[in-house]
């Protein structure tokens, strides 16, 4: 009888972690920021400025949690991020100024990316060899389901039975309850700990993983990389794809209420509908990463978030709600798995998670911009449609950049390797 292999309990652990990252910070942004505006009199400029710290917090924390990630493992990386979110949540329910409430979305930044897609793909990796894009493709599931189960629930049911203080109050405690056990009872950092392989290798291979991973393992160190076009190419891109993402999304209850066929509660739907297409795209994305290269998967991935910008601006009734969620959620799904298996495939596993990092760092920047920048074009100029069709064009025209990428020739450590 075939033994039940322990790193399936890690793909489990990496969903649960993103699920609830991602539904408590990201898309709990999206739902919660009208409310607490509403309570305080911010402009809608005033309120996505909480996102923009947010952002920039995960830009900026990106390369020290890969680095960090890289030299004491995920298991500890998790620790400190799950103090962090149930503290900021806690706090956000005192808040009383625009400057407190800036001041803990960039705690909350820092708190997605700790527990985030960067310590949460090493993690993977050191489980799997074989099927690494699907396992996590699986685990990224959590990035899209945080949305789908949190949404609607924090703002079709906390909200309007609770208030926006004893939300964030609860959110806290649901974080660090579920967080502790995930971290206590299944996350272990590598197969090693359990006296096991990764999926798909051979035990002869794993006598000394670590140097193996650090020292052996072919591929690029993070100097080496930023010589390369290839890194440049997929960065710059994602930070446009990221601008695009954010922009519509983190805005979306205020873009929909200014349309008569559109409530506050359509938003939350959207936001639901956004989520559960993301899941179901992060494991399309990875199984189709393990079987062509991520630079097309990629590619799609632009194109459908692109046209969801296109929708939003259109959209009149829910069939365009439903249209605008399931293309902004596939668009959104790409995002992790293709991240994740561009930068495995592209420049190798010498500084893994310090590269994927920094990738991510310019991918937020874009992602910082975007709430921000339709929020201010809206206050000049009352109305959404010329920046979303702007940010629409600006994505669409990132797909020929990505797929004229080349793979750099990778090296072993210690030597030089031809730049792409």
């Amino acid at each position: 009888m075939t033994r039940f292999f322990y790193g399936y309990w890690i793909v489990l652990a990496g969903f649960v972690t993103l699920t609830l990252s991602s539904g408590l910070t990201y898309y709990g942004f999206s739902v919660m920021n009208k409310p607490v505006a509403d309570w305080f009199g911010w402009s809608r400029g005033e309120v996505t400025l909480g996102f923009t710290c947010f952002a920039v917090a995960m830009a900026v924390t990106s390369p020290l949690v890969g680095r960090l990630t890289d030299k004491r493992g995920p298991r500890q990386v998790l620790i400190i991020g799950t103090i962090v979110l149930a503290v900021c949540l806690i706090l956000l329910s005192r808040i009383s100024s625009l400057w407190s409430y800036c001041v803990l979305h960039f705690g909350l930044g820092m708190a997605m990316t700790i527990l985030g897609a960067v310590p949460i793909s090493v993690l993977i990796t050191n489980w799997f060899h074989r099927l690494r894009g699907t396992m996590q493709g699986l685990s990224f599931i959590g990035l899209g389901f945080g949305g789908f189960a949190f949404g609607p629930l924090i703002g079709n049911h906390l909200i309007p039975n609770l208030g926006w203080r004893d939300t964030y109050a609860v959110l806290a405690l649901l974080s660090a309850v579920i967080m502790a056990l995930v971290i206590l009872f299944l996350v272990r950092n590598h197969p090693r700990d359990k006296g096991l392989s990764p999926y798909g290798a051979e035990a002869t291979e794993m006598l000394d993983a670590h140097r193996l991973q650090a020292e052996k393992a072919p591929g690029l160190s993070l100097k080496e990389t930023l010589g390369t076009s290839a890194f440049w190419l997929i960065s710059l891109t994602a930070a446009v794809y990221g601008m695009a993402l954010t922009g519509g999304l983190q805005n979306l209850a205020s873009i929909l209420t200014t349309k008569p066929e559109f409530t506050a509660g359509d938003a939350a739907f959207a936001v639901g509908v956004v989520g559960l297409c993301s899941a179901a795209g992060k494991f399309v994305f990875g199984y189709l990463c393990d079987r062509i290269d991520p630079k097309y998967t990629t590619a799609a991935a632009y194109a459908f978030t692109g046209l969801s910008l296109a929708v939003l601006m259109l959209a009149h009734s829910m069939y365009h709600l439903w249209l605008y969620g399931i293309l902004l959620g596939l668009g959104m799904g790409g995002w992790a798995p293709n991240t994740a298996m561009l930068a495995n495939r592209y420049f190798g596993m010498r500084q893994y998670g310090t590269i994927l990092g920094n990738i991510h760092l310019i991918f937020m920047l874009g992602e910082a911009v975007g709430p921000a920048l339709v929020g201010r074009v809206y206050d000049q100029t009352l109305t959404y449609n010329t920046i979303l069709i702007t940010l629409s064009i600006l994505c669409t025209a990132a797909i020929p950049l990505i797929i004229i990428i080349r793979k750099p020739v990778l090296s072993f450590a210690g030597k030089n390797a031809p730049r792409s």
